[in-house]
């Protein structure tokens, strides 16, 4: 058996341990080499951890775990008083609305691992989005079906594709034409010229700019616009979304909000997780790492992992400071704007007005998407109304209070039958979440090439996260990047 990051986590890491890994020879003695060959640690104080992770999201808390699992002593510090990162469940409205992560494939090997351990259980919900009339398409404030879109004077799509809703354009193209004859060789520098923006790529295929800003801008997948966005990363991502499809349909999420994924493990841990702790500073001075808090409080010891987005640590003083490649990427690395707004119904109007509940507008009220978690499919139990790229940051200008009135006026300016309602409960804001700063983390053009660099670790200070996978993405790749990030620990 080869020492890989998938072994290492998936063979049964907890109960083996690395000296079940015998055959894993070549990693090993290269650790026991490095280790006689390296000067000594400075001895740890007393109540001082082997690791420090920061970061409380599910990347932080699988590196954490992993570490233990090898007789690590790990600390984890966490900004918020709460533990999940971009999980983030609703709790207390109907549903349980998830406003970050939202459900794994059956292909998410890590994901379904971590939650057997964790203790949680897994239900299918593909269902559920699934159930009831596909959502219609809201243009100029007139409804319309697949049909009338494609005999709609108004489209400007090419011929062939006018059928196509748009929404589903730009994943289409990237199906059909994706370049990459292996996925995962993506960040390879043999593929950096393929590393041009999403919009001339779009141009390649026949899009016009009125079709692009349709079908992209309104709603980008990833980014602001098309200009923003690596073409290379999205043919990535549907290289990897189709593997996981090829596990099979099923879409999985946690019984009673997938918030428990992450405080399930949480609760593995032997170690502190303290909440509430902002980072300000790390440091390094020689054989240790010292992290500092905002209130005045510093921790140290012989390694730390940031699993940190690198929106949050670009605002965190890093001494020795960053170089190269690795400085620009935490510098200039794009997050994913996404606002949402959580909204109930007192009475069906869909049925009233006979109209799919489902919207996808191209006006200021984003996508309305119902949510089906009652005791059956046929019951909404409320509507996630979406925001992203550029219109999700106007939301945000206006505040959380005037953009719920906004949604509820807009919801019943276009569809009279629900005046008086629809009430909106909550807003969310990656964008404005002040530990996030947006939600997915997305490359632009040129940029591929930053990520082997950025992943490296910058002496004792050891980086993981979502985005830096390099196989996987979303919750998939947070746990990719722990698995490796540990070995690096390990083997250091």
């Amino acid at each position: 058996m080869t020492m890989d990051r998938r072994t290492f986590s998936l063979a049964g890491l907890g109960g083996l341990g690395l000296a079940a890994m015998g055959a894993a020879q070549p990693a090993l003695a290269a650790r026991k080499a490095k280790k006689a060959a390296s000067p000594a640690v400075a001895p740890k104080k007393p109540g001082q951890s082997d690791v420090i992770v920061l970061g409380a999201g599910v990347s932080g808390l699988q590196a954490a775990w992993m570490l233990e699992q090898e007789g690590k002593s790990v600390t984890v510090i966490e900004a918020r008083e709460r533990v999940g990162g971009r999980i983030w469940t609703l709790l207390d409205q109907p549903g349980y609305p998830e406003m970050g992560f939202n459900s794994m494939a059956a292909g998410y090997g890590r994901g379904l691992d971590a939650a057997a351990r964790a203790g949680v259980e897994m239900v299918e919900v593909g269902a559920r989005w699934r159930s009831g009339p596909p959502p219609l398409l809201w243009i100029n404030g007139k409804p319309m079906t697949r049909a009338e879109w494609a005999a709609f004077p108004g489209n400007p799509l090419p011929e062939k594709l006018k059928m196509l809703m748009p929404g589903e354009v730009v994943g289409k193209l990237v199906s059909d034409n994706n370049r990459l004859a292996d996925w995962s060789s993506w960040h390879d520098p043999a593929n950096a010229a393929l590393d041009i923006s999403l919009y001339e790529y779009l141009k390649a295929q026949g899009l016009s700019d009125a079709a692009i800003h349709l079908c992209n801008d309104i709603a980008p997948y990833y980014g602001v616009n098309a200009w923003d966005v690596s073409s290379l990363m999205m043919e990535y991502n549907d290289g990897f979304v189709k593997g996981q499809a090829a596990a099979g349909p099923e879409s999985l999420s946690v019984k009673g909000g997938n918030i428990h994924l992450a405080t399930g493990m949480a609760k593995l841990l032997k170690g502190d997780v303290l909440l509430g702790r902002e980072v300000v500073a790390i440091t390094q001075d020689g054989a240790s790492v010292t992290v500092h808090i905002a209130d005045g409080s510093t921790f140290s010891a012989p390694h730390v992992i940031c699993s940190l987005p690198f929106s949050a640590l670009r605002n965190v003083k890093v001494l020795p400071a960053l170089e190269g490649l690795q400085a620009q990427a935490v510098g200039q690395l794009g997050y994913q704007p996404i606002s949402m707004v959580f909204v109930t119904a007192t009475s069906p109007f869909w049925d009233e007005d006979k109209l799919a509940p489902g919207m996808w507008t191209d006006g200021p009220l984003g996508n309305v998407m119902p949510q089906r978690y009652g005791a059956d499919l046929a019951e909404i139990t409320g509507f996630i109304v979406q925001a992203r790229g550029n219109l999700a940051l106007y939301w945000d200008r206006m505040g959380a209070d005037a953009a719920k009135a906004m949604v509820v006026r807009q919801i019943e300016t276009l569809r009279p039958a629900a005046k008086g309602k629809v009430a909106a409960h909550s807003y969310f804001s990656w964008a404005d979440e002040r530990f996030n700063g947006g939600d997915v983390s997305f490359f632009g053009p040129g940029q591929v090439k930053w990520l082997d660099e950025m992943i490296k670790p910058a002496g004792r200070v050891h980086f993981c996260g979502e985005h830096t996978a390099q196989g996987a993405r979303g919750l998939e790749g947070a746990l990719e990047s722990a698995e490796r990030v540990a070995l690096e620990v390990l083997t250091a």
